[in-house]
């Protein structure tokens, strides 16, 4: 049976435009028509803040967090729990073949997690299970962005580094520099906007 707290939260969010098309998103949210390299960044910055606050309906956080933009429609995906990147960027590459000039975010965020334990008794056969809360509150996360047309080509990636929920560094990464960030460059990976919107080559000094 479906918990309420998820019916709820899906009929709360319902638009017309997101049945235009079968999607797999979580979510799907208007979004204000954005160009350029200024918008850009600002929409990187606010994915950033809603990627640490996403949440599921029935409590906890999803270790990976995805969005795919139109400039009309924003998707929202993410792990459903299994943690593996591979599960977000396969269907977020798919959905994004349907979008001319697609913007994409992704985050890996792997907040600290408890573990059962288990006790022993005087004879060393199993006696009882304890629940042992993250031995530390400092975490590290990283995201990645690109933006193929409306205006720009860019790809952007960044370190965050979390004590809690409270960012304690951000920093700009090199956007293939880890494997998260390069597995997040591939979601458009043969994307015809990639040959439509190419990246401008830097000049040699």
């Amino acid at each position: 049976m479906i918990p309420d707290a998820v019916l709820s939260d899906f009929a709360q969010h319902l638009i017309p435009e997101a049945f235009e098309e079968p999607t797999r998103a979580r979510r799907v949210y208007r979004e204000q028509p954005r160009y350029g390299p200024e918008d850009f960044d600002a929409w990187v910055d606010e994915r950033v803040e809603e990627a640490l606050t996403a949440r599921w309906p029935v409590g906890g956080a999803p270790n990976i967090v995805a969005y795919l933009s139109d400039g009309r429609l924003r998707w929202a995906y993410d792990d459903c729990g299994c943690g593996y990147l591979e599960c977000v960027t396969t269907v977020i590459g798919d959905e994004a073949l349907g979008v001319t000039e697609p913007w994409v975010f992704g985050a890996l965020l792997p907040r600290p997690e408890g573990s059962w334990e288990v006790l022993a008794d005087e004879e060393g056969e199993e006696a009882d299970e304890v629940w042992r809360e993250p031995t530390t509150s400092v975490w590290p996360a990283v995201w990645y962005a690109e933006a193929r047309g409306r205006g720009i080509a860019a790809s952007r990636a960044g370190f965050l580094q979390l004590d809690g929920e409270e960012v304690r560094s951000h920093t700009d990464l090199e956007v293939r520099a880890t494997p998260a960030t390069r597995q997040l460059h591939r979601i458009l990976f043969r994307h015809p906007a990639r040959k439509r919107h190419p990246l401008r080559r830097r000049r040699g000094r």
